[in-house]
């Protein structure tokens, strides 16, 4: 069973234990540069990678902002998922493999609502796909062909590493809300992506991180039992 751990600095909140029956959520409640989360996971060297998560968007933050970033100690932007938020706009979506930074993709609109998002690279020809909601919105090549993911890194929910494992910034941080975020160390195809957002369960097969049943540890984050009750509707990853 993988833990998650809450790591901020002064001024320290109380540290609140949010265990349900049913999923965890981590709210992020506005931008800072203290608040985020960290895997407590030994990843191997991976040559590829399918990262999914349910994720809500703070509807009134706008820039760019960190999903999760993933470092090592010999090179700090190894692999991020990062978005574009533009009032007005659809949220934009984009890789960063090994330094390369992919193109922003438009893929939902930044709106209160929660989304499911799948985000897959190769090694192989730097195959990159993006998807929401079970289905394809972009994909291309060419994002960092030359080298695998590297092992034992830090793998970090809401903030951007500029150096390994901290120096966050708050105009690059996540506001909103996350939930089931699962790691596999291979690319999950269309079909794999598609059933499992029917059936609400995540494929065994590669599973190199599952969230359910983790604990969090958890330090000026905020959470919320609405969430919970909301989630309910897009269905319960079991």
């Amino acid at each position: 069973m993988q833990k998650l751990d809450i790591y901020a600095f002064l001024p320290w909140n109380l540290v609140t234990l949010f265990a349900s029956l049913k999923t965890q959520i981590l709210n992020f409640t506005g931008r800072s540069d203290r608040k985020h989360a960290r895997l407590l996971h030994k990843f191997p060297s991976m040559g590829s990678v399918t990262v999914c998560t349910h994720l809500r968007f703070d509807p009134h933050c706008f820039g760019i902002s960190t999903i999760f970033s993933y470092s090592i100690q010999s090179f700090i932007n190894e692999f991020q998922l990062r978005s574009n938020l533009i009032q007005g706009r659809r949220v934009q979506l984009a890789l960063l493999v090994h330094g390369i930074h992919g193109p922003y993709q438009e893929a939902f609109d930044h709106d209160d609502s929660w989304h499911s998002v799948c985000v897959s690279w190769s090694q192989k020809g730097g195959r990159w796909a993006i998807y929401t909601h079970g289905h394809m919105v972009s994909k291309g090549e060419g994002l960092n062909s030359t080298d695998s993911i590297g092992p034992d890194g830090l793998f970090i929910i809401g903030q951007e590493q500029d150096t390994f494992g901290g120096s966050f910034k708050t105009d690059e941080s996540f506001s909103g809300s996350i939930t089931e975020l699962h790691i596999w160390d291979r690319v999950l195809n269309s079909s794999e992506i598609f059933t499992m957002e029917k059936e609400c369960s995540p494929i065994s097969s590669g599973l190199v991180f599952k969230w359910s049943g983790a604990s969090f540890f958890i330090f000026t984050l905020d959470v919320c039992q609405d969430l919970l009750r909301e989630l309910d509707v897009l269905g319960e990853w079991k």
